[in-house]
């Protein structure tokens, strides 16, 4: 073999291009091999299938937290509405409560002084009958005697107008504030009855509230599952496929070695021949002379 001639760069020998083998397709797989390439394709279809249902479940959570959303905002309205009819109610009440008890009061005082009234003549008749003996004493002579009289009588008279129109006046505002009591009442109940709706809105919209809570804890436990097996499924599946590639070059290493020893054997031959090298015999040729 002649030792003069020295490789050149261009005849550079690279194993990989010249055995460039696709990924999973080996030429004669073995029967392991091709259970790992099985095994990968299967973990890559659950990978996918996970990220599916997982996209799914993340919706559905999605869609149950909004809908806790508007109901809890729905509860924080009818309570905030409930409790101020309650305010109302109460105030009403209390409004209620004080107009009875003064009519009560007033009650009590006509009854005491309808007691000291020896007689209970229309108002209207006393009153006149004192207009009279006020008008008799201005216009007409009277003795001394007779004067004192009138006035005692006057004095008398005017003492029952004044209880008459005192006994009137309580009867009057007695009724005024038992007729303003049944208003209040009659609206106390109007607003009882509307803050008791709300109320068993209220309890009906808690329950579906409960349930969409619980609702959304089991969907984020599906969630978390999903997340755990996907994560898992992934781990395998990268672990195979980095299996797969360390011997996928270890297979084209192998498989360049043998070619170039091939070539370097045709080359060899031909040399001995006389023949002409190919550019990649004469690679291998003189790779195969340096070492």
């Amino acid at each position: 073999m002649p030792t003069s001639l020295q490789p050149s760069p261009i005849f550079g020998f690279n194993p990989y291009k010249a055995v460039n083998l696709p990924f999973h397709h080996s030429s004669h797989p073995g029967t392991g091999k091709s259970q790992e390439v099985s095994e990968i394709d299967k973990l890559d279809d659950e990978r996918q299938q996970l990220r599916i249902e997982h996209s799914k479940s993340l919706d559905q959570l999605n869609e149950t937290k909004i809908k806790l959303q508007k109901v809890r905002e729905e509860l924080q309205n009818l309570r905030k509405t409930r409790d101020g009819l309650n305010d109302t109610v109460r105030a009403l009440k209390q409004t209620r409560d004080k107009l009875r008890d003064t009519s009560r009061a007033r009650l009590a005082t006509l009854r005491e002084l309808l007691k000291k009234m020896s007689d209970r003549p229309h108002a209207s008749i006393a009153e006149k009958e004192l207009a009279a003996l006020e008008w008799q004493v201005q216009t007409s002579p009277l003795g001394k005697d007779d004067e004192k009289r009138l006035m005692t009588k006057i004095r008398s008279l005017e003492i029952r107008v004044t209880g008459y129109h005192k006994v009137l006046k309580l009867r009057d505002d007695i009724t005024k504030q038992r007729e303003e009591a049944d208003q209040i009442h009659a609206r106390v109940q109007e607003l009882a009855a509307e803050s008791q709706k709300h109320h068993a809105d209220i309890v009906q919209l808690s329950e579906a509230f409960q349930t969409l809570r619980l609702r959304r804890e089991e969907q984020q436990k599906t969630l978390d599952d999903l997340k755990r097996r996907t994560a898992d499924t992934n781990q395998k599946f990268l672990q195979l496929r980095n299996t797969l590639t360390d011997d996928e070059r270890r297979e084209q290493r192998q498989k360049g070695e043998a070619l170039k020893d091939a070539l370097k054997d045709t080359a060899q031959k031909k040399l001995s021949k006389g023949g002409k090298l190919t550019l990649q015999e004469l690679s291998a040729l003189y790779e195969g002379t340096e070492e």
